[in-house]
């Protein structure tokens, strides 16, 4: 019995458009002009989140 191909996920470059494109599960969550564009991005969201988890953390031990 055959087995249905997983869907795709990762960074995959768009041959048509010349741009690069975010795959989660078969589904399109964003597209980025450059790859440098992808790393920028995600170098911001990294630091917002560890901006976030030291908030979080300040919070937690100020409340004890």
């Amino acid at each position: 019995m055959a087995q249905a191909p997983e869907a795709r996920t990762g960074l995959f470059e768009q041959k048509t458009t010349n741009d690069y494109v975010v795959m989660w599960k078969g589904r399109e969550i964003c597209r980025y002009a450059s790859v440098r564009d992808f790393v920028d991005a995600h170098a911001e969201g990294l630091a917002a989140l560890e901006a976030n988890q030291v908030d979080l953390l300040e919070s937690y031990y100020r409340d004890l």
